[in-house]
């Protein structure tokens, strides 16, 4: 793939919305949900739809079919990738889709966001010079009340909804950062490398560096405990879940412990995990004690995957100027 040119173009905002496994109705009411809580901005749209192509072809229809009339300064843009993993995504966007902007908000595919969402981000990081990204916070589905108040409380940030800086997505760009491929908990991670200012040997940990704004937030379908697919959803997620256990046991001492780059993990998740647990047997051991499904996570870990997809270029499959 060939790397875009280092510079800002035209757009203030930019919004990249990664989907998967989502059907379209839940991906259409995504996107009009995004478009219309850009307001008036000047906006690029990225759709980055992983290993569907089904999808992306029905994503593509969707696109061209939204109506001009509504004369927002906004370009929706389709994207196929073949390779089927989240985190190849992000850096696929990142690296080669991300247009330039002056904010770059990220959306699960799943998430319908608020109509003044990303305008309170905005505002919170003009607010706030001293961060170089903000996130938003659930307020609905099971647990999401206890995870919004430890945010307020504690920091973090939630893959549902964050953005980033420019200047801060051109420093991750120009250090060559990549998400492990395999990767669940993204946005932690990403979350560390900012927390870290992108370089834990020389700054310490700042949790400010992620401005949390608890008037952001989205809502998203509930699963259905009696419909087969959600059930199936809820337990391949349990799973992952477990996986991201020891996914940040392995990051935490990669950034906080050795103060290393984050550009310097792994390039396969497998292998920061796999090491993790044959550096530290006993503490994988613990994990698996109080947390049964690690154990599967442990075992699921060692399977080889087919990663010769990830240097194919992203497919542009519609385009749209609002």
């Amino acid at each position: 793939m060939t790397a875009v040119t280092d510079k800002i173009e035209k757009h203030i905002w930019s919004v990249a919305i990664f989907s998967s496994r989502e059907d379209i109705k839940t991906l259409s009411a995504t996107v009009e949900a995004a478009i219309a809580a850009c307001a008036d901005r000047n906006t690029a749209i990225d759709v980055v739809l992983n290993g569907n192509h089904a999808l992306s072809k029905e994503a593509g229809v969707y696109v061209r079919s939204l109506p001009q009339a509504w004369k927002k300064p906004i370009l929706v843009r389709v994207w196929h990738i073949g390779l089927g993993d989240k985190a190849h995504a992000w850096n696929v966007f990142t690296h080669y889709i991300w247009p330039g902007s002056n904010i770059a908000y990220f959306i699960d595919g799943y998430a319908q966001v608020r109509p003044n969402a990303l305008i309170r981000i905005e505002e919170g990081l003009n607010s706030a010079a001293s961060a170089w990204g903000a996130t938003g916070v659930p307020t609905t589905g099971r647990g999401a009340e206890s995870m919004r108040l430890n945010m307020i409380r504690n920091g973090g940030i939630h893959g549902n909804l964050y953005a980033i800086r420019g200047h801060v997505m051109m420093g991750l760009r120009k250090l060559g950062f990549r998400l492990p491929l395999g990767l669940y908990r993204t946005d932690p991670v990403l979350g560390a490398a900012i927390s870290f200012g992108l370089d834990p040997s020389n700054n310490d940990w700042d949790p400010t560096r992620i401005l949390v704004v608890p008037e952001a937030t989205w809502s998203v379908r509930p699963l259905s405990p009696w419909q087969i697919k959600d059930l199936t959803s809820h337990w391949k997620r349990s799973v992952r879940q477990a996986t991201g256990r020891f996914e940040n046991s392995a990051v935490r001492e990669h950034m906080a412990v050795h103060r290393k780059a984050p550009q310097d993990l792994p390039e396969i998740a497998r292998d920061l995990i796999l090491s993790w647990i044959g550096i530290h047997p006993s503490r994988a051991a613990w994990l698996t004690l109080k947390h049964p499904l690690c154990l599967l996570a442990a075992i699921q870990a060692r399977k080889c995957r087919d990663w010769s997809q990830r240097n194919r270029p992203p497919e542009l499959v519609a385009a749209i100027s609002l």
